[in-house]
């Protein structure tokens, strides 16, 4: 549940990026990178999973559901923050030279 959610993330990050990449303050390859690595880490776990108990993916467990809101919300808070940081990093430089 939570590669398929990562996934499904990942590939609307990346059609979002794609259709939005003239508009660079949005930093959606950040987003993207995000959301892409998470489903990498999850199918990692999948294919330990796959050795160990013999199913790739597992339906059963009722917190994967959680798990995966918050992974969706950390990622989402992840690219805020940075996208903050990247658009506001370097304008306090330029406001303080144009007081002047």
């Amino acid at each position: 549940m939570y590669f398929l959610t990562a996934l499904v993330c990942a590939i609307i990050a990346g059609i979002l990026w794609l259709f939005f990449r003239d508009r660079k303050g949005l930093h959606l390859d950040v987003l993207t990178i995000i959301f892409g690595a998470a489903s990498l880490m999850w199918l990692v776990d999948c294919f330990f999973t796959l050795a160990d108990e013999g199913v790739f993916l597992s339906f059963d467990d009722p917190q994967d559901g959680w798990i995966a809101l918050w992974t969706i919300a950390g990622g989402t808070f992840l690219w805020l923050i940075l996208s903050f940081i990247f658009n506001f990093s370097g304008k306090t430089g330029d406001s303080v030279s144009k007081a002047k």
